[in-house]
Order: C-alpha cells, then sequence, then structure tokens
C-alpha cells in the first residue's frame, strides 16, 4: 500500500471491493464454488482467523454476513456479501468500516486483505 493511498484514506472511515476498485487486491472475488460451501466457510472465519472476533448476524437468504472485527486496539464493522452468480460460481466482496473514527489511514484494506487471504486459500478463482 503505498503512501499516496495512505493520504486519500485521511478522511474516510470505510473500504470495499467492488468490480471497479482501483487497486487489484481490492476487486470482487469469483469463486469457483457453490454458494453453500463459501458461505459456510465465511461464517466460519471467527474460528479460522484472528482478525475476525465474532459474527453478529448471518442472513443466508440474503448472502449477508455482518462480522466484528479487530486491528490494533481499533474495531471494524465488517459486512461480507455473497451471491450465486452461476450453480458452480460465487462472488465474494466485503464492506469494512473502522468504529468510532473519522479516518481509517489504511487499516480497513488491511482487514480486507487479510479476510481475502482466508477466502483464497480455500477457494479457486474462476477469473
Amino acid at each position: 500500500m503505498n503512501t499516496l493511498y495512505r493520504i486519500t484514506r485521511l478522511f474516510k472511515d470505510r473500504e470495499e471491493t467492488s468490480d471497479h476498485a482501483k487497486m487489484p487486491e481490492l476487486k470482487t472475488r469469483y469463486y469457483q464454488s457453490m454458494f453453500n460451501a463459501v458461505f459456510r466457510k465465511a461464517s466460519s472465519l471467527a474460528n479460522d482467523t484472528s482478525i475476525i472476533t465474532r459474527i453478529i448476524r448471518t442472513d443466508k437468504e440474503r448472502g449477508e454476513i455482518l462480522a466484528e472485527a479487530k486491528y490494533r486496539n481499533h474495531t471494524f464493522d465488517v459486512v461480507l456479501t455473497m451471491i450465486p452468480i452461476e450453480p458452480t460460481v460465487t462472488t465474494f466482496d466485503i464492506l469494512c468500516t473502522i468504529k468510532n473514527r473519522k479516518a481509517d489511514l489504511g487499516k480497513n484494506y488491511t482487514v480486507i486483505t487479510a479476510i481475502l487471504k482466508e477466502m483464497d486459500q480455500k477457494f479457486p478463482s474462476s477469473k
């Protein structure tokens, strides 16, 4: 993560993945796996990673999981969204917001990349 990126984060408190992300690390993931498998793995992230501390709510019908993450004495709200595109392809997006601060200085980016690293190890990409 470069210095210019950190400067642009001075007044923002959230980060998200998308198809049109400027940084390749923050692009939407397309996993070559069924929705149920991706949702199960995302639901178990609190047990598998040190960054996600607890799962607050899961809504399988909407494909969303609300979780809480901790990184360097800061707390984050994380929304994990999964959408089945085809029977064996599922998209995976993350929205991360730092709590009680106006700027994140790249910490949301760190939380997102840690979660994506865990998911990328488990599922092959379809793109």
